[in-house]
């Protein structure tokens, strides 16, 4: 007795093929979402940052402006790694200030018009 054996036929590896692409265009949206929540998050984050230095929120910043939203970033970051038990305000305020100090924001901070 001999047993015969079956070559795939078409309709099958074509469904094998078309399967691998669930799986791919999936983690495709799965990646375009995390980059799209990274975006929305850095932007808030920036915002945020901007309400706090009394600039803009959603206009283009001046070349000064956008000198002193870096500086503030960077001096935010130093502490963040020189004092990391610090909470976020404290190191906040403390980073205005050095600023301040600096004379990169003005010395008394700015009403924002609503």
């Amino acid at each position: 007795m001999t047993i015969a054996r079956r070559e795939p036929d078409q309709s099958s590896q074509e469904i094998n093929v078309e399967m691998y692409w669930v799986p791919l265009g999936f983690v495709v949206v799965v990646a375009l979402l995390v980059l799209l929540l990274a975006r929305l998050v850095g932007n808030a984050k920036r915002r945020e940052i901007r309400k706090k230095l009394g600039l803009p929120e959603h206009a283009r910043l001046t070349p000064e402006q956008a000198a002193a939203f870096t500086a503030f970033e960077n001096t935010d970051m130093k502490l963040r790694k020189s004092f990391p038990t610090m909470s976020d305000t404290q190191r906040q305020a403390m980073a205005r200030d050095v600023l301040r100090d600096k004379g990169m924001l003005p010395k008394k901070p700015q009403k924002s018009a609503r």
